[in-house]
């Protein structure tokens, strides 16, 4: 058993205080502020109303968690839960109130912690920046939070990736502040995949992350399964603000503040300490990363705002000789990352009916691989990568009525690879140039109190294959009578560009965009305002992805390509595959003590290989569970913890005689995919403690990861210095702990 020490500051002298709930009411349609909109804490007497510039401030006696009702009229009204309030720091509330589509007389407004608005959004799951940082066994990360979800596929707590319906870890799409963001995870590939277990993201910036999975419309483009949409919160327009802390795989901090009336300003670094924690998690080496981020808010008025968006990060996995050979491993090196990204968004407010985001990016990744025998010490394969992005997006949304908007727009993608690969004495040296060009529009109506529908398409044309592709989408959301639920039915078209890496190489035919044709129908109720269940039923289908020509020498691995990223000549864009399944989700928000949710699916995802065999995907588990929960009695301290089952993890069996004779790895490929791990399954349990002081806050807390030490099997190699086949298992039982302290 694998123990790393515990991390864990607890002061226990202290002083209570109360502090401010601060923020701005704003109309969805236009993004202007609404003044003399109705403030108040839910279960209180407090309460306010907004200023000319749609501000509120309200003063709390005690610290600790509230919620606030937002009224206005004519507008939807929106409870905003969880606010933490304490001393010298202030979580400024950005409330977005859409105007009523149904008549308001006589209408007995109640609290309701699901946002549902059928006219403005398709079908989404949402993250508040409190939720993702106090998740059990989520480590502050993003795609942790993401695979507590049935949609979603996890290969594990090692890496970041994730599989949507089936879909492989490169088939999801992120944006921060409607600026693209290629990659979202340190230890990262180029084309989506993570070899890490630390994401980019620093989830303490974030304010709000939608997540869809089940559809999404016209205007996200270039992903064939899920897009997150994040918005990381403005600065403290107040006061300088600050935090420091420590936790699962790294320290860091992150300071804001006013400039002047004007502009704020939101900034964070992380440095690791993973080279610690490396042999209890079962990492297979020493990785290391830092990472700086940047954002800066300048409002001159209430018509213009510009956001100045910075990432920067870089990681290094780095397996040294004798940690090889101790492993029994057949070679050691390193795998050094560098991203970054720097982009501006210019939101403009033209009247009271429409308004746009238009921003432009540019980000660069970078990595470096070297590997080396590590009998011999000769070098074996080095790879060296340099990703260029330039990203032009603009999305217009106009409301041209209470039940009727257009969303518009366009977006210019360029992307250069220069791509050097050497095996032994074999030097490849490749460098590509491609651009995207799409026009989207999207229309949405409620056609009647009940039925709303949600239609339009995107039309983009890749300059790699010279042929525009229409990808049309509808969502239609049914409220059935009597409060009984909703039915959503959900159909679309997606395209992706291949990995960029085929688009290198020599082919007879031209690759083509990959596509995917979802539908799906779901059913939604709201037992409480603060319960929801949910059922849905999906198929996708894929076509035109690359493929191993079946003309082609088949002694190759039959896998898709779209899953694992390997380089062959003769690759044809003739690939299928298909994914089905069913998911259900029950969610409960904080309204009292207890929050949490149970959700889980049964699916099959596979494809046809070069000689028509139907294959299992990679992600191919079967089935996933999820339970979730929490329990917060007090403001001081709160428990939860998070159990996770899926299915064994698909993969290709070694045929050890003939291995024993290569001194070498021979699978049989023609059982490729047909073999499976043991069934996964893991317990997280968290303890939070939380403290406020006259000058200082403080969070604490300790996690344990892998609370029965379940053996874990992430998949099998063969090793040639030892002569046998090696299990790769998941991390066994950690204690970790970390603390933040805020001023």
């Amino acid at each position: 058993m694998k123990i790393f020490p515990i991390i864990l500051i607890l002061p226990y002298c202290f002083l209570q205080g109360g502090g401010l709930i601060r923020g701005q009411v704003i109309d969805g349609n236009n993004q202007l502020p609404l003044s003399q909109a109705n403030i108040s804490v839910v279960n209180t007497e407090m309460g306010t109303t907004t200023d000319e510039n749609g501000e509120f401030l309200i003063e709390i006696s005690d610290g600790g968690y509230y919620s606030i009702l937002v009224t206005y009229i004519g507008y939807e009204p929106k409870v905003s839960t969880d606010i933490w309030v304490r001393p010298n720091a202030n979580d400024f509330q950005q409330i977005i109130l859409y105007p009523s589509v149904i008549e308001m007389d006589n209408v007995v407004v109640t609290q309701n912690y699901f946002e549902k608005n059928s006219l403005h959004n398709y079908s989404s799951i949402t993250f508040k920046n409190d939720q993702i940082r106090r998740a059990p066994g989520a480590g502050s990360e993003v795609t942790r939070i993401l695979n507590s979800l049935p949609s979603v596929a996890s290969v594990g707590e090692n890496r970041q990736d994730i599989m949507v319906r089936g879909g492989g870890p490169n088939e999801n799409g992120f944006l921060i502040d409607n600026i693209y963001i290629p990659n979202i995870s340190h230890f990262s590939q180029p084309d989506g995949r993570s070899n890490g277990p630390v994401g980019l993201i620093n989830t303490e910036l974030v304010e709000n992350l939608d997540f869809y999975s089940n559809g999404f419309s016209a205007e996200y483009g270039n992903k064939l399964s899920s897009y997150g949409d994040i918005t990381y919160r403005e600065g403290s327009k107040n006061s300088f603000e600050g935090s420091i802390g420590i936790g699962l795989g790294g320290a860091g901090g992150v300071f804001e503040g006013p400039v002047n009336d004007e502009i704020t300003f939101l900034s964070s670094f992380r440095m690791s300490y993973l080279d610690i924690l490396s042999d209890a998690i079962n990492a297979g080496g020493l990785p290391s990363y830092n990472d700086y981020q940047g954002k800066i808010n300048y409002k001159p008025n209430q018509y213009h705002s510009f956001t100045f968006l910075g990432i920067f990060g870089n990681s290094i996995y780095e397996r040294n000789k004798n940690d090889a050979t101790s492993a029994n491993e057949d070679s050691y090196g390193a795998v050094k990352n560098n991203q970054s990204t720097l982009g501006i968004n210019h939101r403009y407010v033209w009247n009271k009916k429409a308004y746009s985001n238009n921003s432009i990016s540019f980000s660069d990744q970078i990595s470096k691989i070297e590997f080396f025998d590590v009998l011999s010490d000769s070098f074996l394969n080095g790879i060296n990568d340099n990703y260029f992005t330039s990203h032009l997006r603009n999305v217009n949304y106009i409301s041209l009525s209470n039940k009727l908007n257009i969303v518009s727009g366009f977006e210019m993608h360029n992307r250069d690879l220069t791509y050097d690969f050497k095996l032994n004495d074999i030097l490849i040296v490749d460098d590509v140039v491609f651009k995207n060009l799409c026009l989207f529009f999207n229309l949405k109506s409620m056609l009647t109190e009940n039925l709303a529908i949600s239609m339009g398409a995107r039309l983009e044309n890749s300059d790699f294959e010279n042929m525009f592709n229409m990808s049309p989408r509808v969502n239609i959301d049914y409220s059935l009578p009597r409060q009984m639920g909703n039915i959503i039915l959900n159909s679309g078209s997606y395209y992706q560009n291949p990995p960029e890496k085929y688009l290198t190489l020599e082919t007879e035919q031209k690759l083509r965009s990959v596509n995917a044709r979802q539908s799906s129908i779901s059913y939604e109720k709201l037992f409480t305002e603060s319960t929801k269940f949910s059922i849905s039923a999906y198929e996708k289908q894929y076509s035109n992805a690359p493929m191993i020509d079946d003309e082609f020498d088949r002694s190759f691995s039959p896998a898709f390509l779209m899953d694992r990223n390997i380089t062959f000549n003769n690759i044809i864009s003739n690939g299928t595959a298909k994914s089905t399944g069913v998911e259900m989700l029950i969610e409960k928000k904080r309204a009292e003590n207890f929050y949490g949710h149970i959700g889980g699916s049964l699916f099959n995802s596979t494809y046809m290989d070069y000689a028509g065999v139907e294959r299992n995907r990679d992600s191919n588990y079967k089935y996933l569970f999820n339970a979730v929960g929490g329990y917060r009695p007090n403001d001081k301290w709160e428990i939860s913890f998070r159990w996770s089952l899926f299915g064994g993890k698909p993969y290709t069996e070694i045929d050890v005689d003939k291995s024993l004779i290569t001194d070498g790895a021979i699978y049989f490929t023609e059982e490729y995919n047909e073999g499976r791990t043991p069934v996964y399954h893991n317990l997280f349990l968290r303890y939070e403690y939380r403290k406020i002081y006259q000058k200082y806050n403080m969070i604490g807390y300790i996690e344990l990861w892998n609370a029965y030490n379940r053996k874990n099997i992430e998949t099998y190699s063969w090793s040639s210095s030892a002569k046998k086949i090696i299990e790769t298992t998941y991390f066994s039982f950690i204690p970790v702990g970390g603390f933040e302290i805020e001023f």
